[in-house]
């Protein structure tokens, strides 16, 4: 863990809205402060001295970092992991007779989120085909 410098509390709350938004800095910075008197290019220019405050930039620099350890992590969740959670519930629900809808819906839609599953929908009917049948 880096040692990060302390930020004021409004501080904190532009890099959180900042991190949380997507990276609009005007947005963060109306959610941080009081802007009811303040202009949007006021606020723009506010912003903008927020992201080159060294120790801001610190701060948004490593919530980066974690953003993206998060998104590697749950990248890394495998067929095999699917499976190995699948069989586990198997064995459970095997053993004590339970209920295990609800565990099973959850992995399930994990594996979609990862790619593992796809819906295959067969679509007949209601072309071209049919209306050129009932003409004849």
């Amino acid at each position: 863990m880096v040692d990060l410098p302390k930020l004021t509390t409004k501080q904190q709350q532009f890099v959180l809205h900042y991190t949380i938004n997507g990276g609009n800095a005007s947005d963060a910075y109306r959610s941080a402060y009081d802007c009811s008197k303040m202009s949007d290019k006021a606020i723009n220019v506010e912003a903008c001295k927020l992201l080159k405050n060294p120790n801001v930039t610190l701060w948004l620099n490593q919530a980066e970092l974690n953003k993206q350890e998060v998104f590697e992590d749950e990248l890394k969740y495998s067929v095999k992991d699917c499976f190995d959670e699948l069989s586990d519930v198997q064995k459970r629900a095997k053993k004590d007779k339970g209920n295990y809808s609800q565990e099973i819906k959850a992995i399930e839609l994990k594996g979609k989120l990862a790619g593992h599953f796809i819906d295959k929908h067969q679509v007949t009917g209601g072309g071209l085909a049919d209306v050129l049948d009932k003409l004849q």
